[in-house]
């Protein structure tokens, strides 16, 4: 395993420090998010995101620092996956991320706040691609999707493959729940 690790500020909690476990190709096997300030710990065991973006901007770590947060013991319990259901059900009583005409639920040109709206998430794939949270690449919810990709040099395309990725999941989830 390949240890990593980088920080943020958390507004009105202090610095956040993300620790990845990934396999020796960089595919991100798990992550936990750990706020000193707080105690806050947040383990996503098997996240959605499988594939660092810009692993060069991460700083390397040890398999202790991550198990300091994460014992071995806990191995891939589920203790909070970042996912939750009642979020869900609030997007979906809402109305909001019911897709576009095209097939599609994110485009270039929607808000990051109309973003966050369509999916539970969206904040962990930002939070990947390194678009947010930090004072080199906070994000307003008033830009575009378009806008914040063109100006920290995110390949548009490749973010809306992923975000579109977290729709096709959760279809086949709930396709899988309709078959039992």
């Amino acid at each position: 395993m390949i240890y990593y690790k980088t920080s943020q500020p958390v507004p009105g909690k202090g610095d956040a420090w993300m620790y990845y476990e990934c396999g020796t190709d960089e595919s991100v096997r798990r992550y936990l998010t750990y706020i000193p300030a707080t105690g806050e710990i947040d383990r996503v065991p098997n996240p959605f995101i499988k594939k660092l973006q810009r692993p060069e901007m991460l700083m390397p770590a040890t398999e202790e620092e991550f198990h300091r947060f994460w014992p071995p013991e806990d191995g891939d319990e589920d203790n909070n996956n970042g996912y939750e259901q009642v979020a869900m059900e609030k997007v979906k009583a809402s109305g909001e991320g019911n897709g576009n005409a095209d097939g599609t639920y994110f485009n270039a040109d929607m808000t990051v706040e109309e973003a966050m709206a369509v999916h539970p998430q969206v904040s962990e794939v930002f939070a990947a691609f390194h678009l947010g949270g930090c004072s080199s690449c906070g994000i307003s919810e008033v830009e575009t999707v378009g806008q914040v990709c063109m100006g920290y040099g995110i390949d548009v395309e490749v973010l809306m493959e992923v975000l579109e990725g977290l729709m096709d999941e959760e279809v086949e989830e709930e396709t899988a729940q309709a078959v039992e």
